[in-house]
Formats: structure tokens, sequence, C-alpha cells
């Protein structure tokens, strides 16, 4: 039966071949749209590895000179900030960072082991960090002053970049190994000294649920160190107790004039920060598939009026069918089966097409963001609605076809 199918599709060739190319370019746009929907379920349904519940963060503009001496004086006030908010009753801990949660900075770094590249988000923070996000550490322990006669740059990593420098071994006391650098290299986000790991957390998805999995590494920051290279901390975070009214704010930004007078301020609350980030992700996301749905919708109409004029210039030949005692199901049956055929066509070289994206010479990152399960998920759930969408087109042109009876045939000029 297929075969007959197949000679039929041949004969006409030339209408069937635009209906492929239109399944064919439909099949492209509904995989792009696809892909981003199932690699952001991928995402989401991880954990973030950290809490927003009351948390604050507040940016901090110091307006000073670029020499040592402000520098020095910045840091010391960074330091008095941080004192003079734990000390207040409302918050329940506080810390210095560069790139808190949903923010929209980012620190990317990479370290190279046995000839393999390895690229890993970086944040630098205070000891109060842990306390204000509530990390889940694994292993090991948090920053605090047992590093402050470090020989080594501590380091705290999820557990993703653990098992990419370290496998299943023991990460905790050990040194990140990196292969020597060329005389001429000079990468400023790289510490002086040699990084060891003395904490893992599960996770830290900076920018939230859609973000992809990736590596992560926390630096210290310790204010104390006057003699530290490492640039003062540009946010400031808290954890308020539960309760904690915005009326708090007008109270907080008082307390931190009084301690730095030429500084300014801005307050946010990092659940409001996580709905800016969200709809950033999201607001491409429907654009694209409001597009894709028109695209799809055009498509579904052409088809169906193709469909609808094939059964209508095949009136002698379905007549005839019926003469001999072809059934009702008979005629359906061949007018969907043409119909998925030819969608089997079409979308076996679209997803052969697409099935080489990983393999091509592309810029180096394109597909490191995507998992191997969202993808195969998207050629799956494209395939079905495509399978779906045409079948469907072609139901009620098919049931037409079936009311075709031998007489007209025979009376067909």
């Amino acid at each position: 039966m297929i075969r007959h199918w197949m000679r039929l599709i041949w004969n006409r060739k030339r209408a069937n071949f635009l209906i492929m190319i239109e399944i064919f370019i439909s099949f492209l746009v509904l995989e792009g749209v696809g892909l981003i929907a199932a690699q952001y379920v991928y995402n989401y349904r991880h954990p973030l590895g950290f809490s927003i519940e009351n948390v604050w963060t507040i940016n901090v503009d110091p307006k000073s000179h670029d020499d040592d001496a402000s520098r020095k004086r910045d840091r010391e006030t960074m330091r008095q900030l941080l004192l003079t908010l734990r000390d207040m009753p409302e918050v329940e801990a506080a810390a210095g960072t560069f790139t808190p949660p949903y923010g929209n900075s980012s620190w990317i770094s990479g370290v190279t082991t046995n000839g393999h590249s390895l690229d890993y988000g970086v944040n630098q923070a205070t000891d109060g960090f842990r306390d204000v996000f509530s990390l889940d550490l694994r292993g090991g322990r948090w920053f605090s002053h047992e590093d402050d006669a470090a020989t080594d740059q501590p380091l705290v990593i999820n557990e993703r970049f653990a098992r990419a420098v370290f496998g299943d071994v023991d990460p905790i006391g050990k040194i990140i190994p990196q292969d020597p650098k060329p005389s001429s290299s000079n990468d400023p986000t790289d510490p002086p000294k040699p990084m060891r790991v003395i904490g893992v957390v599960s996770e830290f998805r900076q920018h939230g649920e859609f973000s992809t999995l990736d590596n992560y590494a926390f630096r210290r920051v310790n204010l104390d160190d006057a003699a530290s290279q490492m640039g003062m901390p540009t946010r400031v975070v808290i954890k308020v107790k539960p309760g904690t009214t915005v009326v708090f704010e007008e109270r907080l930004t008082r307390q931190l004039q009084a301690v730095a007078r030429d500084w300014s301020f801005e307050i946010k609350r990092v659940e409001d920060m996580r709905s800016d980030t969200l709809q950033q992700f999201l607001i491409p996301a429907a654009i694209l598939g409001t597009i894709a749905c028109f695209l799809l919708l055009m498509v579904a109409l052409g088809l169906t009026g193709v469909v609808w004029q094939n059964v209508t210039q095949r009136v002698r030949e379905i007549g005839l069918r019926r003469a001999k005692g072809a059934r009702i199901e008979d005629i359906h049956r061949q007018i969907l089966g043409e119909l998925a055929v030819m969608t089997s066509f079409a979308l076996f070289v679209a997803v052969a097409l697409v099935a080489q994206l990983p393999l091509l010479p592309l810029p180096a990152g394109v597909f490191a963001m995507i998992s191997g399960s969202a993808f195969a998920a998207s050629i799956a759930i494209s395939v079905l609605t495509i399978y779906g969408l045409t079948i469907g087109c072609g139901w009620y042109p098919a049931r037409l076809a079936t009311r075709i009876q031998p007489a007209e045939a025979l009376h067909y000029e």
C-alpha cells in the first residue's frame, strides 16, 4: 500500500513537492522554538542552590577617585557599613558581593588543565554571603577567619565544577590544577595565588531558574586585609527578618548615609529582580512562539486548501475506486496515507539536517548551553506536532473525498 501511495505522490510530484517544502520549513521553525522551550523546562527542573526569601540588595556607588588612598578608604567604609547593618535589629545577615543573584552583571573566568579549557562563573563575596542566601553546603566549609592567613586562594565551588575538575575524587583541600600559561599571557581575572578548594555547594545558578547549568566558584573578599588586591564589593546584600515591610527601607537608607555620606545607594528586593530577570528570558521566547504559531496557522490553512484542491481534481480517480468496491474507510485512509508519506519524506530530511548541527564547526559555546535530552525532546515534540498538524489539515478534505459517488466519475468532464 505504501508503494502505491508513493507512486501516486510521484505522479503529482510538482504539487506535492511544494507541500513538502511547507512541512520542511514549518518543522525548522517549530524545532527552534521547541528547543528553547525544552531547554527552559530542563533548566527550571533543577535547583537554584540558594534562597532569596526576605533578601534585599543594595547597589553601592562610592563616587571616589581611583587611587590607592581612595580604595583603602572605601574598603574601610564598606567594612563599617556591614558592621552597622548586622547591628540593626531587622537584619539577620549582611554581606558584600560583586554579582548577586538575578543581577545583570556576570563574571566568567577559565582554567586550563591537562590541555582542556574549562569556563566557570565567578563571584567574590565576604564571609556572610552564605548566611544571606542560605547556600546548600555539601562538603567542606564556607569562608571564615580561618582563611585570613591562608597562603593559597580559598575557593568554594559547586558540585558541577568539582566533577569537571576532580571527577569522583573528594576536592576538599585540593589545589585546582592549571597548565602553565605562556609568558605573554596576562589574565587579570585569575588570582595570583593557587586556588585551593575549601568547600563545595550543591549549585549556584546566578541568573535564575531558566539560566543554564554552569560551573561556578566563589572567591573570598577580606575587607580587613588592607593589602588585598581584590576590589571593593559593589553590592551589599542583606537578609531581613520575616515581616519586615517597605517602611524599613527609609530608615535603612538614613543609616547607610550616616556611615557613608558621600555614597549613593539603591535598594531593591531580590524577588523584584527575579521577576525582571524571568521576563528577560520569557519575553523573547513568547515573541518567537507567537511568530511560530502564526506561521503554523498560515501553513495549516494553505495545506488544507492544497489538499482540498487535490481531492477536487481527483474526482474521477476516487469515483472509479468507489465503483470498483472501495469502501469509505479505504478512500479516507488513502488521502491521509499519502499526506503522511509526504510528511515523512519532509521530516526525514529536516531531522537529518537538524541532527547534524552539533557536529558542525559552529562557534564555541553555541551548543554548550543545550542539554542532549532537551535537544532530543524538542525534535520528538516537533515531529509529533507536524504529524498532528498535517493529518489534522487533511482530515476534512479526506472526509469530502469519501462523499464522492461512483456516478460522478462517469459524468465528469
